[in-house]
């Protein structure tokens, strides 16, 4: 054979390798390298599925709680606001529909993890949770939208009068639950995590931070991230956020019927609440609908450089070039790569494989990966 291509592909999960070697009469001759795993290397990986097993266990926990606790506060603001006649009251439990929307995307994400690909759905159902995120979404701004000319229409109109002391009691009841929830999670919210948004600059000491040699003359890869920085749960994170900017608006609703029970007159304030809170409802969307245009887009995430990954695979033994570097999403945290790598003379490929699929894992967390090698 003058010209060898070899196609690989591993999927997220598995440590089979499926190897196909084309020559020019286009015959396929399939291969089963022989791959050795260290003991320790082994156990490492059981140990953290583990780990993550019931990291997904507790999250699933907390999210089913935190569902269960919103809707009987939601329920209680919406029969309240009604009875008050106040707007505010209503608009809170609205952005509260918002965040049991979002609980409920990220609980259905952490039950469909489980299910298995088909020959059909060949990605398996990740996307599912953008599909219902945007539905969530439109949801939100037609409840929002609906407040805002609700409150525009009481203030160019005489407004009915809103009872301040109903609309205090409710909202406290809100803010106990928020700070109860707030508690609940605040062990594992760590004011140390960080989101690092890397950007794509090119500069010429990038390789050499990436790449270092040891004294045996190997090439070694420097990790991103620190080894033992530890990864919270996103899922958690966001619910920890979610809740305090509850708590805020609760607070917020609060002094709002407080103002209103001493000057019933005042009942503007109650619709300067519902035009406030809904605009902040509206944009709290905003986040959530750049992800969803990004995934459905295939943009490249916004945590993966593409120029540190490129040069990382560059510095890589036996790696001479790479092209057609391909990353994008699946779903929120869920990264896909594929790439073309040119291979020194003599170099195995099986070893340069090993070699990709540990960086990318490593330091990028990128676990479903397909390579092509020439």
């Amino acid at each position: 054979m003058e010209h060898e291509e070899i196609s690989i592909l591993r999927s997220e999960g598995h440590n089979d390798i499926e190897m196909a070697i084309a020559s020019k009469e286009r015959s396929v001759l399939p291969i089963e390298p022989q791959l050795t795993y260290s003991p320790i290397c082994t156990f490492s990986k059981q140990e953290s599925f583990t780990v993550e097993s019931e990291e997904r266990s507790k999250s699933a926990t907390k999210l089913s709680g935190l569902i269960i606790f919103y809707l009987i506060v939601m329920a209680v603001e919406v029969i309240g606001g009604v009875k008050a006649n106040s707007l505010a009251v209503i608009t809170d439990a609205a952005h509260l529909l918002t965040d049991v929307a979002g609980f409920s995307i990220s609980l259905f994400t952490v039950w469909a993890s489980g299910w298995e690909a088909t020959s059909h759905q060949s990605f398996g159902y990740g996307r599912l949770e953008v599909l219902g995120a945007l539905l969530s979404v439109q949801l939100i701004w037609l409840i929002s939208g609906f407040l805002i000319y609700e409150a525009i229409d009481r203030i160019l109109h005489k407004n009915a009068g809103v009872n301040g002391g109903l609309m205090f009691a409710i909202a406290l009841f809100g803010f106990i639950i928020n700070f109860i929830m707030v508690v609940w999670l605040g062990h594992d919210h760590s004011h140390h995590a960080c989101h690092d948004h890397n950007h794509d600059h090119t500069h010429n000491h990038e390789r050499e931070d990436l790449c270092a040699t040891d004294e045996a003359g190997e090439t070694k890869l420097a990790s991103s991230s620190p080894a033992n920085t530890k990864m919270l749960n996103i899922n958690i994170q966001g619910a920890y956020l979610h809740v305090m900017a509850d708590l805020i608006q609760s607070v917020g609703v609060m002094i709002a019927g407080a103002v209103i029970w001493a000057k019933p007159d005042w009942l503007v304030v109650d619709l300067i609440c519902t035009l406030l809170f809904s605009t902040f409802v509206l944009f709290t969307t905003l986040p959530m609908l750049r992800d969803i245009f990004c995934i459905l887009m295939e943009s490249t995430p916004r945590e993966i450089s593409v120029s540190r990954l490129e040069s990382g695979l560059k510095c890589i033994k036996g790696v001479q070039d790479v092209h057609n570097l391909h990353v994008w999403s699946l779903t929120v945290g869920k990264p896909v790569l594929s790439c073309h790598v040119i291979a020194e003379p003599g170099a195995s490929s099986t070893e340069i494989l090993h070699r990709i699929w540990d960086y990318c894992e490593r330091t990028h967390r990128i676990h479903n990966v397909t390579v092509q090698i020439e």
